[in-house]
C-alpha cells in the first residue's frame, strides 16, 4: 500500500532523533510579532535625517529651542 499523495516521507539521511529535534526547536522558536516604528519617510525611525536633527538639537543651548 503506498502513502497517499500529499505524505511525503522524510529523505534517508533524516533520523527519527532529527525529527525529535525539530520539533523541540520549532516548538521552542515560535514566531513573535514585532512592532517597528516608521518614520513618515518610509525608513526605520529615527531615520538619519531625524537622528541629526536630535543631535542638532542636543548641541543647541536650550533657550535658542524653538
Amino acid at each position: 500500500m503506498s502513502d497517499p499523495p500529499d505524505f511525503v516521507s522524510p529523505p534517508d539521511f533524516v533520523s527519527p532523533a532529527d525529527i525529535d529535534d525539530a520539533d523541540d526547536i520549532l516548538f521552542h522558536h515560535p514566531p513573535r510579532t514585532v512592532t517597528r516604528w516608521r518614520c513618515a519617510c518610509g525608513e526605520d525611525y529615527p531615520c538619519s535625517e531625524v537622528r541629526f536633527a536630535l543631535i542638532v538639537k542636543g548641541l543647541t543651548p536650550r533657550e535658542e529651542h524653538r
